[in-house]
């Protein structure tokens, strides 16, 4: 099988059926699979016929991208010591011409062994084809050589590295990199990734020094964190290893050297890292490998080496600093009670190291160790990924701290863990109330066994999550905007209900009652009409698939009313809204009987039949004052549709939907200038309406005037004036 990522095939890579996929181009006969190499059983041998320039080739040039870097290598056995060889990526345009050539550096092979030659580089425009060459120069005519392992693709770095490939991954050569002090360095063919890192070997004792090259001194942005790191691999155990940051002025002086040290054991490849925060006049910065020795010839092993600002090598967004997040220097970010907390290797997610949490019975809680700072209003997100050796139920906790370090408020949400297998990532959102300074995050396990292991990494705090925000809107009603939809994935589906005591209710969206919503997008905006005055309101969004789900309920809202003024509101068209004045006298009400008497032959008493008594009716007493207060009710009773009476404070009414029978409209006064009138409304309570809402009070010209630049942008994709007036599409 060939290689992840080769698009030579697998016989063109390895040589294992036969030599066909590789032909001589110049000096080169005698084409032949033979046993031995690096990778399978057979490598392919061909001849020099003369002295000179020796190439071969593949036989089929391979196609690739204009613009995208590749990488190509082969593993050449020399015929003796210092015998010279390379590699050639040629690009060739749709027609088969030539348009440029990529080489690699010229290696004089160490000794009679197989050794690596490679190149890098980007493919011109108009390139449809690469081909592999690889050229080796002959001392003598009949001279043999012999060639395996070969590769073409595309470099594979680490993202947001500001290293070039070569320099991450030393495949080429370790002409990215400079022996500076007590050492010197050279190629190995142990690897942790790929074929080959590089070797530091010291001098003599005590500190060693190896730095990037002058061209590899990347811009750094002051007040900005970066990260070096590199995989290390020592020729002992216990030997000390730093990596550095060496921050540089415009002048190119090293202003501040920033170091990371850890002790190293033998026999494995241990990821060696330091964070740091370029300081006041940084320009650019170097990294710099320095070892300590504690005697000549000590080893040290070094590949893929990064240089990166951390919000790279974190997820995107991520407020958290690089250290407290991924663990990746020490466990420093977090305090942990209830248990032992120690840098771990053995259950990782993302970068090299986590945070082994050990319970020692009872709530095992790791919580930030410096409240991270936050701006009221917007919302948050916290995503800590967590892996255990149990199943049990864990807890995220954010608190939101003023600036005094007072709690404000504290929010909780609960996950149902499971034990190994895969890594866990719950996503509480929630919004930085009024008056926040700073967040403090936690993750609780309750009653923890002692001896439970729970590993943390990849700690995500970042703007977003499911959120919900209540204002009061025009008409009597409540904007629930809410924000994190698309946490959860988009096949969740999302409901708004609002919650008043232990009791919730679906709240009316445009198309009916707002559950089982399809995620369409991020961010929703609802207007319940529906809420009651003068009590607190929360609304609970919730957004779920089979086996999952997340929530979240907005914080409390009362919404305010008058003594004497009930709402009327239409609840499917809610621009028809109007607040009056509750007149005299009061409604009296009449719950009607439905049954029938009948007598019976023989018996002195009736029988009597009867069902569900029948809803309320009564009659409302209304006054308005001015004409547009007159005009303002008629609007609303016009239409015959049902009406929902959210009645004064201080009434012991309850709200409800009503049918409006017969209206009077009587002047209060005889005197035709006067305005002042009285209603009477014949009222019949029924059951809250089924559907959706049109248009809203708050809408207006203006509004969809303001949706966009021109006509057409504000009206977007509506396709009738309804659409415009409803606000559906179209802003």
């Amino acid at each position: 099988m060939a290689i992840t990522g080769n698009l030579l095939s697998a016989n063109v890579e390895s040589i294992e059926t036969d030599a066909s996929g590789w032909t001589g181009l110049v000096n080169a006969t005698g084409l032949v699979r033979t046993t031995g190499g690096v990778i399978g059983s057979y490598s392919l041998a061909w001849t020099a016929t003369a002295s000179g320039d020796s190439q071969i080739g593949i036989a089929s040039r391979a196609a690739v991208t204009p613009g995208s870097e590749y990488w190509s290598c082969a593993t050449v056995f020399p015929p003796a010591a210092g015998a010279q060889s390379r590699l050639e990526i040629r690009w060739y345009n749709a027609g088969g011409t030539v348009i440029s050539t990529t080489q690699g550096p010229l290696i004089s092979a160490p000794s009679g062994t197989w050794h690596q030659v490679a190149a890098v580089g980007t493919a011109p425009a108009n390139t449809a084809t690469a081909l592999v060459v690889v050229r080796v120069t002959a001392t003598a005519a009949s001279q043999p050589w012999y060639m395996d392992r070969a590769f073409l693709g595309t470099t594979t770095g680490v993202p947001g590295n500001l290293l070039n490939w070569n320099a991450e991954s030393i495949e080429i050569d370790r002409s990215g990199w400079g022996a500076s002090t007590n050492c010197v360095l050279s190629i190995t063919v142990a690897s942790y990734t790929w074929y080959q890192s590089m070797l530091l070997t010291a001098s003599a004792a005590g500190d060693c020094l190896a730095r990037s090259a002058l061209g590899e001194a990347p811009t750094v942005t002051p007040g900005v964190e970066y990260a070096a790191l590199a995989q290390v691999s020592p020729g002992a155990s216990g030997q000390s290893f730093a990596i550095q940051i060496r921050w540089r002025d415009a002048s190119g002086t090293e202003i501040q050297i920033d170091t990371g040290t850890r002790t190293l054991p033998n026999g494995q490849w241990t990821r060696c890292t330091v964070a740091a925060t370029a300081p006041p006049g940084a320009v650019s910065a170097r990294v710099g490998l320095a070892p300590t020795a504690t005697a000549a010839g000590q080893l040290w092993g070094i590949d893929r080496l990064v240089f990166a600002p951390t919000s790279a090598l974190m997820t995107a967004g991520n407020l958290l600093p690089y250290n407290t997040a991924e663990f990746e220097l020490d466990v420093s970010g977090w305090t942990v009670t209830g248990g032992s907390s120690v840098q771990a290797t053995d259950a990782v997610l993302s970068n090299g190291y986590s945070m082994k949490m050990t319970a020692a019975g009872g709530d095992l809680v790791a919580t930030l160790a410096s409240p991270v700072s936050v701006t009221p209003g917007l919302g948050y997100q916290f995503i800590p990924c967590l892996y255990s050796n149990v199943a049990r139920v864990y807890q995220t906790k954010v608190e939101w701290l003023d600036a005094t370090n007072t709690v404000i408020r504290t929010r909780w949400q609960s996950w149902n863990g499971h034990s190994g297998g895969a890594w866990m990532a719950g996503s509480m959102g929630d919004l930085a109330p009024a008056g926040a300074a700073f967040a403090r995050l936690s993750v609780v396990v309750p009653d923890a066994t002692a001896g439970e292991l729970w590993y943390m990494d990849s700690v995500g705090w970042k703007l977003g999550g499911l959120t919900a925000l209540a204002t009061p809107a025009g008409g009597g009603g409540v904007s629930i905007t809410i924000r994190g939809l698309s946490t959860g994935g988009p096949t969740w589906k999302w409901r708004l209900d609002r919650v008043q005591g232990g009791t919730s209710t679906p709240v009316r969206g445009w198309a009916g009652d707002l559950v089982d919503q399809p995620t369409t997008g991020d961010v929703a905006v609802a207007v319940d009409y529906e809420a009651p005055l003068g009590v607190p309101l929360q609304w609970r969004v919730r957004s779920a698939i089979t086996g999952a789900s997340i929530a979240y309920t907005s914080d409390p809202l009362t919404l305010p009313g008058e003594v004497t003024d009930a709402w009327l509101t239409d609840v499917s068209l809610p621009a028809r809204s109007v607040a009056a004045t509750v007149g005299t006298p009061l409604p009296d009400w009449q719950r009607s009987a439905r049954q029938g008497s009948y007598s019976v032959k023989g018996r002195p008493r009736p029988v009597v039949i009867s069902d569900v008594r029948a809803s309320r009716t009564g009659t409302l007493t209304l006054v308005t004052e001015s004409e547009s207060e007159r005009d303002a009710l008629w609007w609303v009773l016009e239409t015959g549709n049902t009406l929902l009476i959210k009645w004064p404070l201080t009434f012991t009414e309850p709200d409800m939907y009503v049918q409006v029978a017969d209206v009077t409209e009587a002047h209060i006064t005889s005197v035709a200038e006067h305005s002042d009138r009285q209603w009477t409304i014949a009222l019949t309570e029924v059951d809250r309406p089924i559907g959706g809402i049109i248009g809203s009070p708050d809408r207006t010209w203006q509004t969809v005037k303001n949706a966009g630049s021109d006509w057409t942008s504000a009206i977007g994709a509506a396709t009738t004036w309804l659409d415009v007036w409803t606000g559906v599409v179209g802003s």
